[in-house]
């Protein structure tokens, strides 16, 4: 994984006057450094949203709990999981929202026999490292957490993860084969801890620090408060964490643009720039940003029939901001491609539209299996147009290798998608709304010909 280089950016290469900072800039200029701006300080934002309504308690509760300490999800996501858009339901997550702007981190986890990888982002929401529990050797593998002001030395058995910014979010899978499986999981997820370096050095003492809590912080999907943010508010967040969580340093040449309507690090940011016009032009940002973000990110999309995935530089951005705009809309926390894919459908053989109305085969030929390295698994999950799981009677929501379904004499294998109950293949069928909806083929450990999308993804046909 690369780490991001921190560029020493301070305020006073900057205008604390946004109107000698947007001085001569006509209104189209200053139009296209708006739509710029957004799209570079989103995932940022997305991230932070994400991370104070994770953290907004006192003590753990649920899914949330105060910064530097774990959140175990102790049920597989279900139809009411809205803290990330388009949430698996193969794994149970452990996470951990870090602050690393006092004392380092340091992360506890066991060997395990079966996948279970700890994603780490930083505020930018870029991959930063990937530990694998199977890696581990012996009982424990434990990981120390810097971010970008730290001084002091990392223990030498201790696996160095330098962060380039304070924020870090740790979102970990451990796979589950159901409910049957849960304890297993629960066991695993017993053995993880949290230490402040400084404590764990002297008492080894896990941490227990008490969090805040502010019903400002109290939304249900951190995208949705990000999406009805004002434009003045928006920014002046957005540059005052620019400052904890400093831009990459391929980033200087779109900040040196951006100061220009004042978008940086601890810069003042005024919407009366714009004029009449502000609220027009954010309001068409805002609604239309998958619109402005997918054309810019085609090139990374890798087509196979009906399906298609976003490849590399995937959770690796570097300067590719307007691909890293459409991930954090579309697929916060996305794995980079040698982790797993996740091709996406939303038509079928024929180029229609999925639609619950109608009843669909998606066929798996037994000489073109989803194959994987060791641990690795896969599955097919259903999502409606809002990016989150369908509420249905049967609470399924996914086929998975794990499951019980019935192969054809050939060995091949035939997945059925439709809103009525299919009574023929009980046991194949997976729910879907009475609307438009679409599947994402996950693939946790794949082999290279997959990841590198060589091989032929099930075909989808419409049946009636």
């Amino acid at each position: 994984m690369l780490l991001a280089t921190i560029v020493a950016t301070g305020c006073n290469t900057y205008s604390d006057n946004p109107a000698n900072a947007s001085k001569n800039l006509t209104d189209a200029e200053k139009a296209d450094l708006l739509e710029r701006a957004y799209v570079y300080a989103l995932p940022l934002m997305l991230m932070d949203a994400t991370y104070i309504h994770m953290t907004n308690v006192v003590e753990p509760v649920g899914q949330q709990a105060p910064p530097n300490r774990l959140i175990h999800a102790r049920v597989l996501a279900n139809a009411n999981t809205k803290e990330v858009v388009t949430p698996n339901v193969d794994t149970n997550y452990t996470q951990v929202m870090m602050d690393l702007s006092g004392d380092a981190l340091v992360l506890r986890l066991p060997h395990t026999d079966r996948f279970c990888l700890a994603q780490i982002l930083d505020a930018w929401s870029n991959c930063i490292a990937a530990p694998v529990a199977t890696d581990i050797e012996g009982e424990y593998g434990y990981y120390c957490f810097t971010g970008p002001k730290f001084k002091g030395d990392v223990p030498a058995n201790m696996t160095h993860i330098a962060s380039p910014t304070d924020h870090v979010w740790m979102l970990l899978r451990t796979v589950c084969k159901g409910k049957e499986d849960l304890s297993n999981v629960h066991a695993i997820q017993d053995e993880m801890r949290t230490y402040m370096l400084n404590d764990f050095l002297t008492t080894g003492a896990e941490y227990t620090g008490k969090g805040t809590y502010n019903p400002d912080y109290d939304f249900k999907a951190p995208v949705d408060y990000i999406m009805t943010m004002p434009m003045d508010k928006f920014f002046a967040r957005a540059n005052e964490l620019m400052l904890t969580n400093p831009p990459a340093k391929e980033d200087a040449e779109w900040l040196a643009d951006l100061k220009r309507i004042n978008v940086g690090p601890g810069l003042k940011f005024d919407a009366s720039i714009f004029g009449s016009e502000a609220e027009t032009l954010w309001k068409n940002l805002v609604t239309n940003i998958i619109a402005i973000t997918t054309p810019r990110s085609q090139q990374f999309v890798k087509p196979n029939g009906s399906w298609q995935f976003y490849g590399e530089p995937i959770a690796e951005f570097g300067t590719e901001y307007y691909y890293r705009a459409l991930i954090a809309v579309a697929a916060l926390a996305a794995n980079p491609v040698s982790v797993a894919v996740y091709p996406r459908a939303n038509v079928d053989a024929d180029g229609q539209h999925l639609n619950g109305n109608h009843r669909y085969r998606l066929h798996i030929t037994s000489d073109n299996w989803p194959e994987t390295k060791p641990y690795g698994f896969w599955s097919v999950t259903l999502y409606g147009e809002d990016n989150f799981l369908y509420d249905n009677e049967q609470n399924r929501y996914n086929i998975t290798d794990r499951d019980n379904w019935k192969r054809n004499d050939d060995g091949s294998l035939d997945i059925y998608v439709s809103h009525e109950p299919d009574t023929d293949h009980p046991d194949n069928w997976l729910p879907a709304p009475a609307d438009d909806f679409h599947l994402i083929f996950r693939i946790y450990n794949p082999v290279d010909r997959i990841a590198h999308n060589e091989w032929t993804m099930p075909i989808i046909t419409r049946l009636d």
